[in-house]
């Protein structure tokens, strides 16, 4: 699977490429909003998305994708953010899931894989 790991924090983002990587997949990585939303055009099989971002916010490039690219993408939001206002501002733009730093690589890839095998 081709996924897009929107993550600017660089400790997370490379415990999400091993993980990736070790299950076979083919991550990618943009660091801020700006090389994010430059990626959302091509195809991904899913992307994870972190809400705090330099440049932008995370919510802002999920609505760029469902309401101007119309791309259906699954998304899991990845973020430190745990407030409920957060959480369903993301999931009422069409985020699959919104899991909590710290989180678990594992619980993470299996989510993902969940949501690619039913596409």
């Amino acid at each position: 699977m081709r996924i897009l790991v929107i993550e600017d924090d660089p400790a997370v983002a490379k415990v999400l490429e091993v993980a990736l990587r070790r299950s076979g997949h083919e991550p990618h990585l943009a660091k801020d909003f700006s090389s994010a939303k430059a990626h959302l055009s091509q195809e991904w099989d899913a992307i994870v998305l972190d809400l705090n971002l330099p440049g932008g916010s995370g919510l802002e490039l999920l609505r760029h994708l469902r309401q101007e690219l119309r791309k259906s993408t699954p998304v899991l939001v990845l973020s430190g953010l745990k407030q409920e206002r957060s959480v369903a501002e993301a999931l009422a733009l069409g985020a699959q899931e919104y899991l909590t730093k710290p989180f678990s690589p594992g619980e993470l890839l299996s989510r993902l894989e969940r949501y690619v095998a039913a596409r």
